[in-house]
């Protein structure tokens, strides 16, 4: 989700999206949040402010750590239609602040993505989506994604030589990547726009931790924005072997006792299940971006459930409940950074290559 480095500054610069219903929802939210963790139940008023839909979960790549590209994801496969995205999106846009169009999957194979952005456009829902590039081919492509609307663009490059990029991205095209983030940048300029914000996003890993300076050096010249410096996330000792930097200051984990562990201590507490919720291609809703293959689903707002419904219900309520009681009985959170350390290493403002 979101990194708390970059709330504030996401939020001012889509002031637009404020009103006085939404600045009241907001209150509501915050309010019953902090109210949760004092009493230690779940209280809830108002709706998420934000909202992450998942266009599709299936990519074109096939990177190691990542249960779409792995074949690790065993919920079904496909993309949401655009007629379901507007009843999805509709029923929750005069409440949100913010939404983010990915979660498994590379989001530009569903073709309705930029006519998502629209409409949320319309309704003055700012928009952020990440991708591997491989589908903004052409100066139309990427004029396109500028004339959408979109607010910011998350573009994934995690080497700076074609043979590191590929040590992850298995399957990907380094040149055409570097391709796609220029035509990109070159899009902004000649339509004189100042959106998307366009944020490479360099995962650290064993293969590429002495990049980090080149990282930068290569976002300046692509003319990029934004660059975050982010931690990998691993699930076992063996892929931390393979993955994790040699440099601790670079991972989100540390050994103790041999074991693999995030840095920091849980707490009972998470921001995201009343700030924000999560609706995947077939309608299925899960409490974060870390439940990927749903083994938590709360319910489904395209099987005659309304998203209202879902939001107040017992699943959902017992779900919270059991994160105010005992969050690190629930699996998905013993691999989450939510309330930790380390997410990113850094976030960085670009400025042009000179």
């Amino acid at each position: 989700m979101l990194s708390l480095k970059l709330l504030p500054k996401t939020f001012v610069r889509y002031h637009r999206a404020l009103s006085w219903a939404r600045v009241l929802n907001v209150a509501k939210v915050g309010t019953s949040f902090l109210l949760s963790r004092l009493l230690r139940r779940d209280i809830r008023m108002g709706r998420p402010f934000i909202l992450m839909v998942e266009p599709t979960n299936l990519c074109n790549l096939k990177c190691p750590l990542c249960p779409s590209g792995n074949g690790g994801l065993t919920r079904p496969r496909g993309t949401m239609e655009f007629d379901a995205f507007r009843r999805v999106f509709e029923d929750q846009a005069n409440h949100l602040l913010l939404l983010m169009l990915w979660n498994q999957g590379e989001p530009f194979i569903n073709k309705n993505l930029t006519d998502m952005v629209r409409l949320a456009s319309e309704h003055n829902v700012p928009t952020i989506t990440s991708t591997n590039v491989h589908y903004i081919r052409s100066e139309e492509d990427a004029e396109e994604i500028v004339d959408s609307g979109l607010d910011e663009i998350i573009v994934s490059l995690d080497g700076v030589t074609p043979e590191s990029y590929l040590e992850y991205r298995v399957g990907g095209d380094f040149d055409r990547v570097l391709d796609g983030i220029r035509l990109l940048s070159q899009a902004k300029k000649s339509r004189g726009a100042d959106n998307p914000i366009i944020h490479l996003q360099f995962i650290i890993f064993k293969h590429n931790e002495t990049e980090i300076d080149d990282a930068r050096r290569l976002a300046a010249e692509l003319g990029v924005d934004r660059l975050s410096l982010k931690t990998a996330q691993v699930y076992t000792d063996a892929e931390a072997e393979t993955y994790l930097p040699e440099d601790e200051r670079l991972s989100r984990y540390r050994y103790d006792s041999e074991k693999l562990s995030m840095n920091g201590k849980l707490t009972n507490s998470c921001r995201h299940l009343w700030y924000s919720s999560v609706i995947n291609w077939d309608g299925a809703v899960s409490p974060c971006c870390f439940d990927k293959d749903v083994h938590y689903g709360l319910g489904n707002v395209l099987n005659g459930q309304t998203f209202q419904e879902i939001w107040k219900g017992e699943v959902y309520t017992n779900f919270r409940n059991a994160i105010l009681s005992d969050r690190a009985s629930v699996p998905i959170c013993n691999n989450c950074s939510e309330g930790l350390q380390g997410l990113f290493y850094d976030i960085e403002e670009v400025s042009p290559a000179g």
